[in-house]
């Protein structure tokens, strides 16, 4: 037998037996370089230290400290305020408030974990008194914080820009549109089931209360209005954006909500660099895993077999859009972009699509991963902080994967809402 297929028979049995990806991805990229004998070693380290030694990523950590300044800095209250004003006088007010105030905050923070704890931290206990059944509000939680990779700033955007050399800051503005139809979507599927089975209060609507609360969100809207604004008229880059977001939201958190004491910053750092401490090595260890896989060809041969299935372009489109809900479910998105990502890619070019657009259609499916078994990181998220067991809170979100499914069905076949804020955005900079 093929050695390298014995390699890869070996990684898939570790992974079903619940083996660490870390540790998977570091047994992979070790028995690989030996079985392709391509390079020594030492290689291993040389390419894990390249990979991560790249400008873009500098947007990583930074995004990620955003997120945990504005959870310490009160910013988080600010916008659920703001969101409940909005929409607390329909029928389930305040999920559909969660999945609003989910989609602000994911426009300062970048991540779905911390936009899953911060909201959560802010709703849950509000939820519990007004009667919605524990496990839908936690999966409603957990389902919100989908968007915190679509709706820019994003992570996962700047970890396909590395992976595939597509522009972060386009694929930054290309999220905007279809991360607010994923709200959108979110919040239709949270309405009709509040409906028919009567969950929640209902807030009497007022102007003066959205006149109070958006003056009150101004901080909040003052980042998002900055990090948009700067990266779309070209003041500057995503990663800077990702440094005037901190020290921004910082600085409002120590001078003005005065949330934030001098003697928490360590902790808040601290929190930030644990898990950017998670992520890195993923990312190292995942591109040494993918350029062996690219030397045994299986990239090519992955795309060759794929398009042997059908000769049908929109055929093969769905077979990817599966394959990746596939993947989704089982594997965190920072593993999938860096291990798919360069594989379909070339294949989506073939297909005639605009590697802006597809890399918006890569986020957006394996976003949907974080709400489905058995992987689901919000499902986990939103059980610690709630109590309630993780397959309880699975049972309650399958209305909103159905609905974002329809989502991505959307944004794959109308290329507008991905490419309008772009293709403007290059107009205005020529």
């Amino acid at each position: 037998m093929d050695p390298a297929l014995i390699v890869v028979l070996l990684l898939v049995v570790l992974f079903l037996v619940g083996v660490e990806i870390v540790t998977l991805l570091g047994i992979g990229a070790v028995l690989l370089t030996l079985v392709t004998k391509q390079f020594p070693l030492t290689n291993i380290s040389i390419t894990m230290f390249d990979s991560i030694n790249l400008f873009p990523l500098i947007a990583l950590p930074l995004f990620v400290i955003t997120g945990d300044i504005i959870a310490e800095g009160g910013i988080a209250h600010q916008i659920m305020q703001f969101a409940r004003s909005l929409v607390g006088w329909m029928r389930g007010g305040l999920v559909l408030a969660t999945m609003v105030a989910s989609g602000i905050f994911a426009a300062i923070s970048g991540s779905n974990s911390a936009t899953v704890a911060t909201i959560g931290r802010v709703v849950l206990p509000d939820m519990k008194k007004e009667g919605y059944p524990t496990d839908f509000a936690a999966g409603s939680v957990a389902s919100g914080g989908v968007v915190g990779i679509i709706i820019p700033p994003s992570i996962a955007f700047v970890l396909y820009g590395v992976s595939t050399g597509v522009s972060v800051g386009d694929l930054f503005i290309a999220g905007i549109l279809p991360g607010l139809l994923m709200v959108f979507v979110m919040c239709i599927v949270a309405y009709i089931v509040c409906r028919h089975h009567g969950y929640g209060l209902r807030h009497p609507f007022s102007w003066g209360e959205i006149g109070r609360s958006f003056w009150g969100t101004k901080y909040a809207l003052g980042a998002i209005a900055l990090i948009l604004v700067g990266i779309y008229s070209g003041i500057f880059t995503p990663t800077e954006a990702g440094a005037v977001a901190s020290v921004y939201c910082l600085f409002v958190g120590i001078f003005i909500t005065r949330k934030i004491g001098l003697k928490q910053i360590p902790k808040v750092l601290d929190r930030s660099a644990n898990l950017c401490g998670l992520i890195a090595p993923v990312i190292a260890l995942a591109l040494v895993f993918s350029q062996n896989l690219a030397i045994l060809r299986i990239p090519d041969e992955a795309v060759a077999a794929l398009i042997s299935l059908t000769s049908d372009k929109t055929l093969q489109l769905l077979i990817i859009l599966a394959l990746l809900l596939v993947a989704g479910c089982v594997m965190e998105t920072a593993p999938n972009i860096l291990l798919l990502a360069p594989i379909l890619a070339p294949l989506a070019e073939r297909l005639g699509l605009n590697p802006i657009h597809f890399g918006v259609i890569v986020v957006c499916n394996l976003a949907i991963g974080f709400i489905t078994p058995p992987v689901g990181l919000n499902l986990y998220v939103a059980s610690a902080m709630s109590g309630v067991p993780f397959t309880r809170i699975a049972s309650r979100i399958w209305p909103y994967v159905l609905a974002l499914i329809l989502a991505l069905l959307v944004v794959t076949f109308v290329p507008w809402l991905s490419l309008a804020f772009v293709e403007h955005a290059a107009a205005a900079r020529s």
